[in-house]
């Protein structure tokens, strides 16, 4: 509710300076994790409502976009990792997942995909699911260590 409530308040703004919707979504929303069913259906829903946005305002000149992240580096993260039994091993085991280095996602490697997408430098880019995960949704595992 939060995304469609803020983007209907924030309209008429938009409206008025052609400017753009930057969704954040996440990969559960594609390939889920297990026991996240509300979380899971509300990011499928996120990328629903960037498509559909896109489409309802193209003819104000709103661009809509959704930037996807997979496994991110934060506090958090730490935090949580800090709190398993066997944390450093699950962070080790996540890291060797993702096909691009090896390693999470940096919040900087985020932000500047957010940049990007609500800069004049992306003008013509709108509808699109924009994914900075290192390869983690789309790449075959198999293609790590080779």
């Amino acid at each position: 509710m939060s995304y469609f409530i803020a983007a209907k308040m924030a309209l008429p703004a938009l409206r008025q300076s052609q400017g753009n919707i930057l969704n954040i979504g996440s990969k559960v929303a594609l390939t889920s994790q297990g026991s996240t069913s509300a979380y899971a259906a509300a990011k499928g829903g996120v990328l629903s409502l960037t498509r559909e946005w896109a489409v309802d305002l193209l003819n104000d000149r709103i661009r809509v976009n959704c930037l996807i992240i997979a496994e991110s580096w934060t506090p958090a993260y730490q935090d949580w990792a800090d709190k398993q039994p066997n944390g450093e091993k699950i962070i080790r085991s996540i890291k060797e997942r993702v096909p691009f280095e090896n390693r999470m996602t940096r919040t900087d490697e985020i932000a500047n995909a957010a940049l990007f997408l609500i800069s004049e430098k992306s003008s013509h880019t709108t509808g699109q699911h924009v994914f900075v995960d290192g390869g983690y949704i789309h790449l075959d595992r198999a293609l790590i260590g080779k």
